[in-house]
């Protein structure tokens, strides 16, 4: 009887661990994806700061990015996942939403970037926040 237990834990362990190499992938591919689209948008704006005009082809771009960013992240977080879709939206046409829509969407760069970073660490993220600054919004 106890040989026959050991036997069905020791099978067990290749799929648990399986699993839990699969549930890895999807969070690094979660994080990845929302990393490009933040990478990107700060790019852009860079750009536009240094006097580049607005591109619409690259705000195309973006709102491809946010979008393909939300579909691995609502596996590991649906909320950043849905902030994710709205600033998919944000890049469809952004002279449309009003600073008032984008902080009530949570939409503004630095609080994806906040929320980028506790999924990364969460731990040292919440240690970190205690004691930086406040950075200003951006869209």
């Amino acid at each position: 009887m106890l040989e026959l237990i050991v036997s069905q834990l020791t099978a067990l362990i290749e799929p648990i661990q399986n699993f839990s190499k699969d549930k890895r992938d999807l969070k690094d591919n979660a994080l990845r994806a929302i990393s490009h689209a933040l990478n990107e948008t700060y790019l852009y704006y860079r750009g536009i700061e240094s006097g580049k005009p607005v591109n619409l082809d690259s705000q195309k771009q973006l709102s491809i990015y946010w979008s393909a960013a939300a579909i691995p992240l609502r596996h590991i977080n649906e909320d950043l996942a849905l902030i994710c879709e709205f600033k998919s939206e944000y890049w469809v046409n952004p002279e449309n939403w009003s600073d008032e829509e984008i902080h009530e969407h949570g939409i503004a760069l630095n609080v994806l970037r906040n929320k980028y970073r506790a999924l990364v660490a969460p731990t040292r993220f919440r240690a970190h926040r205690l004691g930086s600054r406040i950075e200003p919004e951006v869209r």
